[in-house]
């Protein structure tokens, strides 16, 4: 078998397709790369960052969101006229919610700024129009957690959210700001577990999924490896006069 006996037939259509899937399928394929790079990058940070002992917010509330992931220590008392309840929060397949409970900190300048602190969760209970009886301690106090951003709000809003509720179907900080009238801050706190004024405290682990997306990559390649393939093995012929001397 010679190379002279076979011949390349042009399809312009063809050709466009062969150009387009395997363009798409690549551009997939190295997405997915580039994802699996960030996510091993953020791991690496947040296995960094577990290890350190925790700052001082009331010293530096400033460029936050590169604390995000660091363990804190706060001073400040608790504002109970405004705590809220996320609702439809799933722990161990009980329906309940997660309590929001603004913290005014403590500040040299007396600006008091306000950070909200996830208490954790606690269940429904049998009626949902019984809003369940929530304690806070009096007084300043020093709470410690992990700085983390706000949960991220649902992809489909049904109507407007009534900011004078006490239960929320999602956290929106700028309608919560308008509510208390003070800016608050753009993380929130994950109320350490060991902490006497908190409820139920499992948060969820970040996993980064690394080799979810290194596995979708590989698949992607492969579709684009395929359409070449095809595109070659199509188009590939035996010459007539092969044919004829067989």
């Amino acid at each position: 078998m010679l190379l002279k006996d076979y011949y390349f037939r042009f399809s312009l259509l063809g050709t466009i397709l062969a150009i387009a899937g395997t363009a798409l399928f690549a551009s997939l394929g190295i997405w997915q790369t580039y994802r699996a790079i960030e996510k091993q990058t953020l791991q690496d940070e947040m296995d960094i960052k577990v290890q350190q002992p925790p700052f001082v917010l009331n010293d530096a509330i400033g460029d936050l969101d590169r604390r995000k992931f660091l363990k804190t220590e706060a001073t400040g008392f608790y504002d109970e006229d405004n705590i809220i309840l996320i609702d439809n929060i799933v722990q161990d397949g009980a329906a309940g919610y997660y309590v929001m409970a603004p913290f005014i900190l403590n500040d040299a300048e007396d600006e008091k700024p306000v950070i909200m602190i996830n208490r954790g969760w606690i269940p429904v209970g049998r009626d949902r129009k019984i809003i369940p009886e929530l304690e806070s301690p009096a007084g300043e106090i020093s709470v410690q957690g992990v700085l983390a951003p706000p949960r991220s709000k649902p992809a489909l809003i049904l109507g407007e959210l009534d900011s004078s509720n006490k239960v929320w179907p999602y956290f929106d900080s700028k309608k919560y700001a308008e509510r208390i009238g003070k800016e608050i801050l753009p993380v929130i706190i994950l109320l350490n577990e060991s902490d006497a004024h908190g409820y139920v405290r499992k948060w969820p682990k970040y996993e980064a999924k690394v080799g979810m997306h290194i596995g979708y990559a590989i698949q992607w390649y492969v579709f684009a490896l395929i359409v070449i393939a095809t595109y070659f093995g199509l188009n590939i012929k035996k010459s007539i006069n092969q044919k004829r001397d067989r």
